[in-house]
């Protein structure tokens, strides 16, 4: 029925802006106060360190976000929510109906702006299954809600539902 994977656009995008943001101020300090310092620096000069400096806490940012978005993918079938994560070590949760008890969709002020949120699906057993950065949360936690509560419920001689793909 649907499947996806955490939604990391909006957040590779606003630390993007930050970073430049955060290079321009550096940038123009550097340029005020470089006749007063006269700092003098191997190899490159300090604009050049500045911006390695930037880019590899960019790139050591963006690595969370991508790990993020390789090692977690979400299947809801017509039978249930599956939840695969790691990337070295693979873990697989499976949610049944009959074992779905209580499901919570959280959105912050920014997620609310980019229509993404994390969905937090609790199960009998008490355990915390957290689905993050779900683009259109509102929307999913709708399908994962119309799968669970519905009754399973098979008569003899019917076949067992089909699903859509």
């Amino acid at each position: 029925m649907w499947t996806g994977k955490p939604w990391v656009l909006p957040e590779l995008v606003g630390r993007s802006i930050l970073i430049i943001a955060v290079a321009v101020i550096v940038g123009w300090l550097e340029a005020s106060f470089s006749n007063v310092t006269g700092v003098k620096l191997p190899i490159m000069s300090l604009p050049m360190w500045t911006g390695l400096v930037l880019f590899l806490a960019w790139v050591i940012s963006l690595m969370h976000l991508v790990v993020l978005r390789v090692s977690n993918t979400y299947i809801l079938r017509n039978d249930g929510l599956e939840v695969r994560t790691g990337v070295f070590e693979s873990k697989a949760f499976v949610v049944a109906p009959s074992g779905f008890s209580d499901l919570e969709v959280i959105r912050s002020i920014s997620a609310r702006i980019v229509n993404s949120g994390d969905i937090v699906i609790r199960t009998q057993g008490e355990r915390n299954i957290v689905m993050q950065r779900v683009r259109d949360a509102m929307n999913v936690a709708d399908r994962i809600r119309e799968v669970m509560s519905r009754p399973i419920v098979r008569i003899e001689g019917q076949n067992a539902p089909v699903e859509n793909k």
